[in-house]
């Protein structure tokens, strides 16, 4: 299955596909969280991808909430969001 994360099982991921292209670490990473929360190893409200700008940190956590299921909400948020809560 070449769709989301662009990671076949057997092989890992590829250099590109049709929805990504790159970032083959960030992507095999992403794809360790899913196989994590998959086989239930792995439990939590969310998960923090950190990066620069312009990296695909909002493409691989779409593709992550499209492969884990249609009940995994996708709630982006940007940095400043985050610390306002957190000294509130």
């Amino acid at each position: 299955d070449e769709e989301g994360l662009a990671i076949p099982v057997s092989t890992g991921a590829v250099g590109s596909s049709n929805n990504m292209v790159g970032q083959v670490e960030a992507r095999e990473a992403v794809g360790l969280i899913r196989d994590l929360v998959q086989s239930q190893r792995l439990a939590g409200r969310a998960v923090l991808l950190a990066g620069a700008p312009g990296t695909g940190k909002t493409a691989l956590a779409l593709a992550l909430a499209h492969e884990l299921g249609p009940k995994v909400p996708f709630c982006p948020m940007v940095g400043s969001e985050v610390y306002s809560s957190e000294v509130k």
